[in-house]
């Protein structure tokens, strides 16, 4: 599969790979270089996501801010995945 980078840098991605990976008007993409490659990363939004994040901490003890704590988790664990 290929694409043709247009004016200003633009791509147009696939219709099934957005359908696959829910890559919408708007949406936004994590953009990483890896081993000489480009590499695309949707970024899922939650319409609560402290909720979609509950029970992925196991804290050794209670959290003053849970909301901070999750935001940090997802932000180590996004750049140890793609770094």
């Amino acid at each position: 599969m290929s694409v043709e980078v247009g004016r200003y840098g633009r791509i147009v991605l696939p219709k099934r790979l957005r359908e696959k990976y829910g890559v919408d008007e708007g949406c936004r993409l994590i953009i990483r270089e890896r081993g000489g490659e480009i590499v695309l990363i949707p970024v899922r939004r939650y319409d609560r996501p402290t909720e979609a994040l509950f029970g992925s901490v196991k804290p050794e003890k209670p959290p003053g801010e849970p909301k901070k704590v999750a935001r940090e988790h997802v932000k180590r664990k996004l750049l140890g995945e793609f770094s």
